[in-house]
């Protein structure tokens, strides 16, 4: 993988973009896992294998209290009969295991991502992972620093690359740092409310939930939600018309 990223420091009246990367833009790979649930007896249409996942994910990490190994809940959101719930977890375990499975590029997402970035919007990758994150990204052809096989975004930040986790806000303002760029000129999309949502929010930047079955078990009114990353398009207009005026 070879890319040079792209230089600026963004206007303070320019709104940035800040996305997450698993749940956002590469999702668990519908195409290798859904035959392990079908096979069990659970959802076998890529719909309800992704309501199955981000229920999940929910739960097994709400806004508050304990969480869960995603794991050892995933039969019951994936419809698996309780007789073959056992079987089930151990085999879909051991193959989810064998590397990470979200890895399958949303087409979606990444018209947004072409699309903003046509209108020269900055947009800022921030995952936390394990140091791999950008070459992912790549080998989908979803986004990289510079030219390559997807959209060429300003920055990708691994948190295992730069020393911070979600939800420390280090990680975030460090984001935003690469792009010359204020908390208030942000806001950052992501799917989970204690690294994604609480994160942003300690960093004062304004927080997205990506929660595209309604899962989010937060508060009401404590931050907004999209379905679909194109949904974060009227937001960040918005931002740029209050930006404009406040300069």
């Amino acid at each position: 993988m070879t890319a040079s990223p792209r230089s600026r420091t963004v206007d303070p009246a320019t709104p940035v973009l800040l996305v997450d990367v698993g749940g956002v833009l590469l999702l668990h790979n519908h195409d290798l896992l859904m035959p392990i649930t079908a096979k069990y007896g659970g959802v076998s249409t890529v719909e309800d294998f992704q309501r199955a996942h981000y229920a999940c994910h929910h739960a097994s990490r709400p806004a508050s209290g304990p969480t869960t190994d995603y794991y050892d809940i995933f039969d019951q959101y994936a419809g698996i009969p309780e007789a073959q719930r056992e079987a089930f977890r151990e085999e879909y375990r051991t193959y989810s295991h064998t590397r990470n499975m979200c890895h399958w590029p949303d087409p979606a997402a990444k018209q947004t991502l072409t699309e903003l970035v046509a209108a020269d919007t900055p947009v800022v990758v921030v995952s936390q992972a394990d140091g791999t994150i950008a070459q992912m990204l790549w080998d989908a052809g979803m986004c990289q620093e510079g030219e390559g096989p997807g959209v060429a975004v300003d920055a990708i930040v691994d948190s295992e690359v730069v020393g911070f986790n979600k939800p420390d806000p280090q990680l975030f303002l460090h984001a935003l740092s690469l792009v010359g760029a204020l908390p208030q000129q942000a806001i950052h999309v992501g799917d989970t409310v204690r690294a994604d949502v609480r994160g942003a929010q300690a960093a004062g930047i304004r927080a997205l939930h990506y929660d595209p079955f309604d899962d989010c078990d937060d508060a009401p009114g404590d931050h907004d939600h999209i379905r679909t990353l194109a949904e974060v398009v009227p937001h960040l207009d918005r931002l740029g018309e209050q930006l404009r005026s406040e300069s």
